[in-house]
């Protein structure tokens, strides 16, 4: 009598076949329902998200879809999004020295800043006074916005005089243009003073050409003012005789004269 065959066991085909639905399942959880980033999934049916600016009011049903509104004023979302209502807007509150640096919208927000001459500091999650530069440092330009003040010694030819969060070294005045010299020069610190005019052109030995002819002019003016006085009043007192005399030897000459013709 022949032997009877062996019946195969169905257990490894069932075995394979378990673990290929096993990993169809896996498959079928990890693939999302609604890949957008646009939509939801809710009642097992994909539902749109409100746009940027509107919130939803009511969310979708197996009929219809989500009911959005726009956002109130003052208010924002600037996303996709399911939310039941919207953002508020930061407030810019000038009392702490803040400003609005972009007034923002329904679908961007506000954006605040510190005033000018302000910085934000994360110390204090505040706005502070910027540093004032003390004299011989100046305020390094362009000034920028919310940003503390960085200072930079003056160089040379410039100089500040005055603490200041803003101002830059000023440039020494140029004694030159204004037709003056330097008197005392300027510091990282002060400016230069400049003289009141200019020195004279006149060659420093010009006094010492001229002196000598000078004295000698004014000793000849002293002669001859020396020499009038002394004939004025020697005429004073002589004078009378000396005229008589003189008319004398004319008379006589005259009378020898005379006699001679008559001879």
């Amino acid at each position: 009598m022949a032997p009877r065959a062996r019946r195969r066991r169905p257990l490894p085909a069932l075995l394979a076949l378990c673990a290929l639905l096993a990993r169809l399942q896996v498959t079928v959880q990890l693939s999302p329902l609604c890949p957008s980033e646009r939509r939801y999934e809710r009642l097992g049916r994909c539902c749109s998200k409100c746009e940027p600016g509107k919130y939803m009011s009511s969310k979708c049903t197996t009929t219809s879809d989500s009911v959005c509104l726009p956002c109130g004023r003052d208010e924002y979302l600037d996303t996709w999004n399911e939310e039941d209502k919207c953002l508020l807007h930061k407030v810019c509150d000038t009392g702490k020295a803040l400003v609005a640096v972009d007034p923002g919208n329904r679908t961007a927000p506000r954006r605040c800043a510190c005033m000018a001459g302000y910085h934000w500091s994360q110390d204090c999650e505040c706005c502070r006074r910027n540093t004032e530069c003390a004299p011989g440092l100046g305020a390094q330009h362009p000034l920028q916005l919310n940003k503390d003040t960085v200072c930079k010694p003056c160089r040379v030819g410039y100089f500040s005089d005055t603490f200041s969060s803003t101002d830059k070294c000023k440039p020494w005045t140029n004694c030159t243009i204004l037709g003056k010299t330097v008197e005392h020069p300027g510091t990282e610190k002060s400016d230069v003073v400049c003289s009141s005019s200019l020195p004279s052109r006149k060659p420093p030995n010009e006094p010492q050409i001229y002196l000598p002819g000078l004295i000698i002019l004014l000793f000849f003016i002293c002669v001859a003012v020396v020499a009038a006085v002394i004939f004025g009043v020697y005429y004073r007192k002589k004078g009378k005789a000396l005229t008589a005399n003189l008319w004398h030897w004319i008379n006589e000459a005259c009378g020898r004269l005379s006699g001679n013709k008559e001879t």
